[in-house]
């Protein structure tokens, strides 16, 4: 056998030595790294937000196993959900540690987990929902109709994740619905009437034939002694605990909409008064702070920053370099657009290189509402902002930084037809009996060589409009 040292050995040394060989090759290997995330609070989107990112880094550092170490009374319902739905598409195995307490959502995260071990004196169960009041005013229950359609759907969700993952499911509809009861043959571990909660040694101990442990594979006395029960006793623990970026990835995700919103009209506002700067200045802001939170939730990567960058050039060069609106604005448009609906799309690494449809619709119609919605306040703003007095004012300083008329000689060409040197976007250079003239239009843009003629002069302020012939 090639690469084992059997060279001149008998036939029965050559088998020991192939079963060892073979045995020692099935070891992992000594340092393989392995995550571990700490939940020692009640879940929520923050929690959401910490387990995609040690799913990401599992993904990106190759780890064999991703450890969950649970320390919670439960949470959200919807948090709980989508958690459940990340673990189900996990790249590694994972495994829940009960490190004290696994109540409600902490018993369903477990359920979602490969396998389920516990600490000395730890319980898991008492998964009931409940109604939290507002301002942190503690809890209240549901209205029974409303009770009895929450724990329907927790329980279907529950059952199909534990039978995925090859818990017994039963154990769960137990901690879930009080009127089930849980017995397993001639013995009844909970009476109907009663929420289901466990020991570690109740969790640990094997009912029916063949004998299976209830819930938990083992109790063990901290994450070490897990990944040895595992066996990856010399894998290198990667912790991922929370640091504050999943609060800030919370307020912006929320916030995204308003930033995708302002960041376009400002994009607008910066092209009807180019040169100001100010617009560009809240657009970089806005976009930037999008892309942050969505970074920091374990949505967007670099590359879809890099995309969103690719996509500002390309409109800066159609507008600039190579004015009318052609190839290089709509794939500058789309490449914006891209790497918007991208930064809310989730992949691991490791994952498809493409995402699928059923991933992409809901961020996709979110991009588009938003846009829709920029779109009509640039609408507005090109209805109503070109008479307003701070428009007036930007343009007047947007195009008082270039060349400037004197006063008298424009006053002169009150009503005089000319063409446009450059294009006007609003602003821009026109010529009139032979002189060059900074001017603006009334927010419309205008094609260089057009023919436009002066409608008022204030000070070295000069507006135009299409005019109906030329002279130059």
């Amino acid at each position: 056998m090639r690469g084992t040292p059997l060279g001149g050995m008998s036939c029965g040394m050559r088998r020991w030595w192939t079963i060892l060989w073979l045995a020692v090759a099935s070891l992992p290997a000594f340092g393989e790294p392995v995550i571990v995330v700490s939940i020692r609070e009640d879940i929520s989107r923050n929690t959401v937000f910490l387990i995609r990112r040690a799913l990401r880094e599992a993904g990106e550092k190759q780890a064999v196993a991703v450890v969950l170490e649970l320390d919670t009374n439960g949470g959200r319902v919807d948090a709980t959900e989508e958690i459940i739905r990340l673990l189900e598409r996990a790249p590694v195995k994972t495994y829940a540690f009960v490190n004290a307490k696994a109540y409600s959502a902490g018993a369903f995260i477990a359920a979602a987990t490969d396998r389920i071990y516990m600490s000395p004196g730890s319980v898991i169960g008492a998964a009931t929902p409940v109604m939290m009041m507002p301002g942190g005013g503690g809890v209240a229950e549901l209205p029974k109709s409303y009770e009895e359609k929450i724990t329907s759907a927790m329980r279907a969700l529950i059952r199909a994740t534990a039978q995925a993952k090859g818990h017994n499911p039963d154990v769960f509809d137990a901690m879930v619905d009080k009127d089930r009861g849980l017995a397993i043959g001639d013995t009844v571990i909970v009476e109907k009437g009663k929420l289901l909660t466990l020991t570690n040694a109740e969790a640990a101990r094997a009912y029916g034939a063949p004998a299976k442990p209830l819930l938990s594979a083992g109790t063990v006395k901290s994450v070490a002694e897990l990944l040895a029960q595992v066996g990856l006793p010399g894998a290198a623990v990667v912790p991922v605990q929370p640091y504050g970026f999943e609060v800030l990835a919370r307020w912006l995700t929320m916030l995204s909409p308003v930033l995708v919103m302002i960041g376009f009209v400002a994009i607008y506002l910066e092209l009807k008064t180019p040169g100001l700067g100010v617009p560009t200045v809240v657009a970089v802001i806005c976009f930037g702070l999008y892309f942050i939170g969505y970074i920091a939730a374990g949505l967007a990567g670099w590359e879809e920053a890099v995309l969103f960058a690719v996509g500002l050039a390309l409109l800066a060069v159609e507008v600039f370099v190579l004015p009318g609106f052609g190839v290089a604005g709509v794939a500058g448009l789309a490449c914006i657009l891209a790497a918007l609906v991208l930064a809310m799309v989730e992949h691991f690494p490791g994952g498809p290189r493409w995402p699928a449809w059923s991933q992409v619709q809901g961020p996709l119609a979110t991009v588009l509402l938003e846009f829709a919605g920029s779109v009509v306040v640039m609408m507005l703003l090109a209805r109503f902002l070109p008479e307003t007095r701070l428009f007036r004012k930007m343009e007047l300083a947007a195009t008082t930084s270039g060349y400037k008329t004197a006063g008298a000689t424009a006053a002169a060409l009150r009503g005089a037809t000319g063409v446009a040197e450059t294009p006007l976007r609003p602003a821009g250079k026109g010529r009139f009996n032979g002189q060059l003239v900074d001017v603006v239009t009334e927010g419309d843009w205008i094609e260089q060589g057009a023919s436009i003629r002066i409608t008022l002069v204030e000070g070295s302020r000069v507006v135009v409009t299409r005019g109906s012939c030329g002279t130059k």
